[in-house]
């Protein structure tokens, strides 16, 4: 059997998202997350083709000072399948990260990438569970 080895340039990012509507005890579903992922996706490739970003889903929780919530960090890769410039990887990851923020209903949102760390944020409330 034949393989082939293609190498591109490898830069990762990675967004935390909690589950929790707001800072409501009501949790969206997986399902959900990743149908709202999906067309975030897809509205992300009809405005510019050359941005496909796959994404892996790992089920976590963000504890932090009382703050005990279910999460999900997505996982992004430059795949080798479709490699991409690395500022307009970074660019389908913010936009991947704001219509997620907007679509379900999340303050703030954290995107580690490989050089930097970016914060996004609505507001400066914070979750009334967390006991600074």
């Amino acid at each position: 059997m034949k393989i082939n080895q293609v190498t591109v340039p490898g830069y990762t990012a990675e967004i935390t998202i909690g589950l929790n509507k707001g800072y409501s005890e009501k949790a969206w579903k997986v399902s959900e997350l990743k149908a709202k992922l999906t067309r975030a996706q897809q509205k992300l490739k009809e405005m510019n083709d050359r941005i496909l970003l796959s994404t892996k889903v790992t089920l976590c929780d963000i504890v932090f000072l009382g703050q005990d919530e279910p999460s999900a960090t997505l996982g992004f890769i430059n795949y080798p399948k479709f490699p991409i410039e690395h500022e307009l990887f970074k660019k389908g990851v913010i936009y991947i990260a704001k219509e997620l923020m907007s679509n379900l209903n999340q303050n703030r949102i954290v995107i580690v990438f490989n050089d930097k760390t970016v914060m996004l944020e609505v507001n400066n409330n914070i979750d009334s569970k967390i006991k600074l």
